[in-house]
């Protein structure tokens, strides 16, 4: 936690792929954000700048002796949240793949991390959010119980395969967002302030 007057939360775009909407809709999740908590300072963490190889730990992380420094500069971004969303797309019925690598990657610093899963596809991403559910009742964050799901007509894309409108795909799903938002926030100020060196 920056002060006693502000908190960071964090938008973990989750899909790395070369043509993604992640971006542009963590845009506008961090907008909201902003609009619902003006003492929130978000951070959109972009995995594909992460860039975390795949577990390369000799030990597992669950022991917390890190060992690469990329590990450890991932540990200490995640540690200095006081909250995150994890923006995710359902490929085949599950996660991207270096979204659940950036989670288990680390362990002690998910742990009792308030948390909204917010999941996006033609069908909303339903699936890829009941998987995630299954990893936090391992890594112990404090996940908001019901997820976000963001359906995107097909027709919602240009022919470069960005939305046309991502700011009314967004706002077409705001009175759940808020929700979710809102509990985050509230899960957020019940929280003891993150220990970490900022």
């Amino acid at each position: 936690m920056s002060n006693s007057d502000t908190h960071t939360i964090g938008v973990i775009i989750g899909s790395t792929r070369p043509v993604r909407i992640g971006p542009q809709l963590a845009e506008q999740v961090a907008n909201r954000i902003s609009a619902l908590d003006p003492r929130a300072e978000v951070e959109v963490i972009d995995l594909r700048e992460v860039d975390l190889p795949f577990l390369d730990e000799p030990k597992m992380p669950a022991l917390g002796d890190y060992q690469h420094d990329h590990t450890r500069r991932w540990a200490q971004q995640v540690d200095r949240l006081d909250g995150v969303v994890l923006l995710t797309p359902q490929y085949n019925g599950g996660i991207p793949a270096p979204l659940k690598n950036a989670i288990d990657t680390i362990y002690a610093e998910w742990n009792g991390l308030p948390t909204l899963v917010v999941s996006y596809g033609g069908r909303g991403g339903q699936m890829a959010a009941d998987a995630l559910k299954n990893v936090f009742l391992v890594t112990q964050a404090d996940a908001v119980a019901d997820n976000v799901a963001l359906t995107i007509p097909r027709d919602g894309y240009g022919p470069d395969g960005q939305l046309l409108d991502p700011a009314g795909v967004v706002g077409s799903h705001g009175a759940d967002l808020d929700r979710g938002l809102g509990e985050l926030l509230t899960k957020v100020e019940g929280r003891e302030p993150a220990t970490a060196d900022a």
